[in-house]
């Protein structure tokens, strides 16, 4: 798992995700209540595509795991996470004190929420440590799901330097161990407790792991390793449990996200379309893109909107057109030379 080329396939599946996120935002999320635009029936469940992040991650974490040892891993993930995380919290604070004159954004508006954000930890933790109720809160609400990316992190990086021979074997049973030890607490009604519910919101990366395992199989389908038909049950296993509600649209959204994995492992050929090149840059570009665009977006939609009605949606289309291209912008440049400067000052003779 050492010298990876990067596939140009899952920057063309981060687009999708990212583009889907923006449209619940733009045009459902902060659509204007007085000069309304179309979109927001059509794009309400965009907000999935931070679930497809979640697959993403699955799949590419194992792909490219190979270090030393957890601290160098976790050196490389700060690496890869840390500046672009620490410039867009600085613009949206930035940008939100100085434009939102409404107050729309009344928590963004708080230099503790910038400090505590920069930290990639969630507010209930910071409000239990000292001791205060809803005092931190996330400086862009957006940032809840870098909370369970690193937990995975820390599991995977845990599972697979304990013993890198049996990884694979036992980050599975590590996942269905905890996954399971959930929905038992479920069915028997125990997550209802006080403590046990705060337990589970705190690490809330085992609600969303069946997510993760089924990127993490799907990789393990990708690399040809052994007992396939048993990994191809798994996956059917954590694709029936993704649906139990029975909610047909989310039967549906679930079914496209399993359905575009198994074409990347069994039909890639088919896959032409999703290495475009203006796909492939919001790709590379999409986490600086997700991290800037919910608050500061939904300021300047707020703002300027009715200037433009009743042709209102042209506003959230130009914000979406510079918010990428921004995006791709600081990726090909800044974020570049930050990630040099910090692996010779982190990981010099490693």
């Amino acid at each position: 798992m050492k010298n990876r080329n990067r596939i140009d396939v899952l920057d063309g599946f981060r687009a999708i995700a990212i583009l889907a996120v923006v449209l619940d935002y733009y045009f459902y999320r902060w659509n204007d209540a007085n000069f309304p635009y179309f979109g927001g029936d059509f794009f309400h469940y965009g907000y999935k595509g931070v679930m497809f992040f979640f697959m993403i991650s699955g799949f590419v974490i194992c792909y490219t795991l190979a270090s030393k040892d957890l601290i160098i891993f976790l050196k490389k993930r700060f690496i890869r996470l840390f500046p672009s995380m620490l410039i867009a919290s600085l613009a949206t604070f930035v940008l939100i004190v100085t434009f939102d004159l409404q107050n729309i954004f009344p928590k963004s508006h708080h230099i503790r929420n910038l400090l505590t954000s920069i930290t990639f930890l969630p507010p209930n933790l910071y409000n239990w440590l000292f001791g205060l109720k809803n005092h931190f809160n996330y400086l862009n609400y957006s940032y809840w799901s870098l909370w369970p990316e690193i937990q995975f992190y820390i599991l995977v990086g845990s599972v697979y330097f304990f013993n890198e021979k049996n990884f694979k074997k036992n980050i599975i049973i590590v996942s269905i161990l905890l996954i399971t030890i959930l929905n038992i607490l479920q069915i028997i009604n125990l997550h209802k407790i006080t403590y046990v519910k705060k337990f589970f919101n705190l690490f809330n990366l085992i609600k969303f792991l069946p997510l993760f395992l089924s990127g993490a199989i799907f990789y393990m389908l990708y690399e040809k390793v052994k007992y396939k038909y048993l990994n191809i049950v798994l996956l059917l296993f954590l694709f029936a449990l993704l649906n139990t509600n029975m909610n047909i649209t989310d039967l549906i959204i679930y079914s496209a996200m399993f359905l575009l994995f198994s074409f990347l492992i069994f039909r890639p050929q088919a896959f032409w379309v999703f290495k475009n090149k203006i796909l492939t840059q919001i790709g590379i570009a999409s986490y600086y893109l997700y991290l800037i665009l919910e608050y500061i977006g939904g300021v300047f939609i707020k703002n300027y909107v009715g200037y433009f009605y009743p042709h209102s949606y042209i506003v959230p289309i130009l914000v979406i057109i510079c918010m990428i291209l921004i995006s791709i912008m600081y990726t090909k440049t800044i974020e570049i030379k930050f990630h040099s400067f910090l692996k010779k000052y982190f990981l010099k003779n490693k």
